[in-house]
């Protein structure tokens, strides 16, 4: 199977008859005075630190668990420092797989971070993180969808089973649940209606295209308790974006989803699939520039891989993409001449020098029939997360995935 390169596809053709699109330029969200950095990071540090004596309760196993804690930091980021903090609705992130920080999520992250260093509560639950599809209803025809065979079938999962497995991720110390789909705001509703049910100690995303995130639905989101919005954009060229999702409208609803999204105070992540034709310097800086435009706070970068609609194609980058990525990567990041741009996720970064945190290790994802995969990638059913409508057990789902691992994706990363 040939892959379609997105210059192959109409809308190219369509784009001089399309509506010029408006884009808004929003107010930052990765603070840019040196002072408030600084304070920021003073109040990271001091949060860190009351967290550590009231889990450690010693002098000693405290200085055992801040060793470990900076051998850790140094393997994940070798001498680099994170200095760059966005700061959304009261709230400081540093990470986009880490909950913000002051809240309830954000204890538990650091209990479980410091648990696995130093056991003290008594579990040895590890996993921090959980992507949620929830429906197979989308009205796009994305060039990369992972769950293309499972579009617009049959819906499986009921409200009371989204809220169910929620429950049980919560109980096992999840602090941040994303949901996806599909496209989840389908079920906006059924979003509001089990995050307001929800327990306090994690934070909720959704991601989405942009399709029916009004303004409005951004107000029933935050309102309900969500802390953020991972928006799916593919180009910094609108009819590039669209033929890759299929829609003429693709663009202009994922940029007025960011705007509605910073109104309604939710942070705001952008997601770009890049692709061998886009991976270029011109287009990761224009598309950089345009994510500071919008005011978000993360770009979170994924590299294609040739599963759903890309299965049988070959779309893997070449080694010299993937070291521009991870230059890129750095000098965002890091760089300071980019200290007030939004901060970079790019996971395939780390996965390379510290493996693979999927697998129910740090991370899994439950499909649209509730089953559990080591990622959206490495899709091998391993149990399933209802268990208790099933009369299985999560925590017996949960080791078979463990024991069966990540995917040849995560080593061929490496």
């Amino acid at each position: 199977m040939e892959a379609t390169l997105i210059t192959d596809l109409p809308f190219l053709d369509a784009a001089a008859t399309e509506a010029p699109v408006v884009t808004p330029t929003l107010p930052p969200a990765v603070i840019a005075s040196r002072l408030q950095r600084a304070w920021a990071t003073a109040l990271f540090y001091l949060t860190d630190a009351r967290l550590l004596w009231r889990f450690m309760r010693s002098g000693a196993r405290m200085q055992l668990a801040k060793t470990r804690i900076e051998e850790l930091k140094r393997a994940y980021y070798g001498a680099l420092q994170v200095k760059k903090v966005a700061r959304v609705d009261g709230r400081y992130f540093r990470e986009y797989f880490a909950p913000g920080m002051p809240s309830a999520a954000y204890d538990t992250y650091i209990a479980s971070t410091v648990n696995r260093l130093v056991p003290f509560r008594g579990d040895a639950d590890t996993l921090n993180l959980v992507f949620l599809a929830i429906t197979k209803k989308c009205p796009l025809a994305c060039e990369h969808c992972f769950e293309w065979d499972a579009l617009n079938e049959k819906e499986v999962l009921s409200r009371a089973d989204i809220q169910d497995m929620v429950a049980q991720f919560q109980a096992r110390h999840v602090t941040q649940i994303f949901f996806s789909g599909g496209e989840p705001m389908l079920r906006v509703n059924d979003l509001v209606a089990v995050v307001e049910a929800a327990q306090p100690g994690t934070d909720f995303w959704v991601f989405t295209s942009g399709f029916n995130f009004t303004r409005d639905n951004a107000q029933s989101l935050k309102r309900a308790g969500f802390t953020g919005v991972s928006i799916s954009l593919d180009h910094h060229e609108p009819a590039r974006h669209n033929a890759f999702r299929g829609s003429p409208d693709a663009y202009a609803n994922a940029v007025q989803a960011a705007a509605h999204a910073h109104e309604a105070g939710l942070v705001v992540n952008l997601s770009l699939c890049v692709t061998q034709d886009f991976t270029t310097p011109a287009n990761l800086l224009a598309y950089a520039r345009l994510a500071r435009q919008l005011g978000v706070t993360f770009i979170q970068i994924l590299e294609p891989r040739a599963v759903g609609h890309y299965a049988g194609q070959a779309v893997d980058l070449s080694h010299a993409q993937v070291a521009l990525l991870e230059e890129f990567y750095l000098e965002m990041n890091y760089g300071p001449d980019y200290l007030d741009w939004p901060l970079v996720h790019y996971y395939g970064y780390h996965q390379r020098r510290m493996g693979c945190g999927g697998a129910a290790d740090r991370f899994l994802y439950v499909d649209t029939d509730g089953d559990l995969h080591a990622c959206p990638f490495c899709q091998k059913k391993s149990g399933s997360a209802l268990c208790s409508s099933k009369g299985g057990s999560l925590d017996a789902a949960l080791a078979s995935l463990k024991t069966r691992g990540c995917h040849p994706f995560a080593q061929a990363s490496m």
